[in-house]
């Protein structure tokens, strides 16, 4: 099988750009510091307010730099909570740009404070457990945990922006290497594909996804209908992830499905600490489509992190079933079995 050369972008650092509070400042010196191997192997490049050159217009450069970077570290505090700029500005401009998927916006908690009902108090953050740096018994101990977990954003930042797909009006390189365009009619060989239809909140650097039905498998269904119980099929918005061996879910899934556990799994998370789930067997099947619901799969029932807006990650243990084509320049995704 030959492979595609990585686009020259792969190469290019994600810039970091860091919200916070001047009162904070040696704080995020030393997160500076820590990070700084990421920079000298060109994973990621920093930037924050203090690098803005002598006569130029501070607000001007904030916001163009706020607007590019790949990655917004919020450094978070009772003062950076209190600040009307880094908060109404920096932050809520961050969050949008992070709904829209166009950046990844990442909690670093500094000090204790009260930040669970602020907008990005729904996004997994940093140190871990979200435990305030200074709370740390060695705060190089919870810079390193941060450096690790802005490490592997990077990572996947940059592999979503080798692979991010082309805008429909983007010229495509045809089949004898001229330029298409991604709307010309498509072959009569690939009609069979589904259409996949990103709406404004989907992460469109983050790949593929499609919709599949979540359910207890055939034999507890069966043993449940025979006593007048139903278990609920739970349709979950689910990304393609090759990278993953198993098949993961968040925990209200398996909940709400009434999945049998089966035992434990060891996952490493964000910041490199394994954490022990709970796997589930499970029924799952994709809609529209003349496949037959594959049973029993094993899932892991933990949050996806950085995920907002997908509910499951499909892994390699379903690709071994069945493959899934991503036609990125197009938007479908073609469904068949090996």
């Amino acid at each position: 099988m030959s492979h595609s050369q990585p686009s020259s972008s792969a190469a290019q650092p994600i810039e970091v750009f860091y919200a916070y509070s001047h009162k904070d400042e040696r704080l995020r010196d030393k997160l500076e510091t820590h990070l700084s191997i990421l920079k000298r192997n060109g994973v990621i490049s920093g930037w924050h307010d203090r690098r803005i050159p002598v006569g130029m217009g501070w607000t001007g450069e904030i916001d163009e730099h706020l607007n590019r970077a790949g990655i917004i570290l919020l450094l978070v505090s009772a003062d950076f909570i209190a600040s009307d700029y880094c908060y109404d500005k920096e932050m809520t401009r961050a969050m949008e740009r992070h709904e829209r998927g166009e950046a990844r916006v990442v909690p670093v908690i500094l000090k204790p404070c009260d930040w669970q009902g602020a907008p990005f108090g729904k996004l997994q953050g940093l140190p871990r457990d979200m435990k305030p740096v200074t709370s740390w018994a060695s705060r190089d101990e919870a810079f390193k945990c941060i450096a690790i977990g802005v490490r592997q954003a990077a990572e996947e930042q940059r592999t979503a922006n080798v692979s991010k797909p082309c805008s429909a009006d983007s010229p495509v390189p045809g089949p004898d290497g001229a330029e298409g365009r991604a709307n010309k009619p498509r072959p009569a060989a690939m009609a069979r594909r589904t259409k996949w239809r990103p709406d404004s909140t989907t992460l469109l650097k983050q790949g593929p996804h499609i919709e599949i039905l979540i359910s207890a498998t055939n034999w507890e269904a069966k043993e449940a209908r025979a006593v007048g119980l139903e278990f609920p099929e739970l349709p979950v918005r689910a990304l393609i992830d090759t990278g993953a061996s198993l098949t993961v879910i968040n925990p209200q899934i398996a909940t709400t499905c009434k999945l049998k556990q089966t035992g434990q799994v060891m996952i490493i998370a964000v910041g490199g600490q394994v954490v022990e789930y709970p796997e589930y067997a499970a029924s799952i099947s994709f809609p529209r489509s003349n496949l037959s619901r594959l049973d029993v799969v094993r899932v892991v029932a933990c949050p996806i992190i950085g995920q907002p807006f997908f509910s499951c990650l499909i892994g390699r243990d379903i690709l071994r079933n069945w493959v899934l084509t991503y036609d990125g320049l197009n938007g479908e995704v073609e469904i068949r079995a090996r």
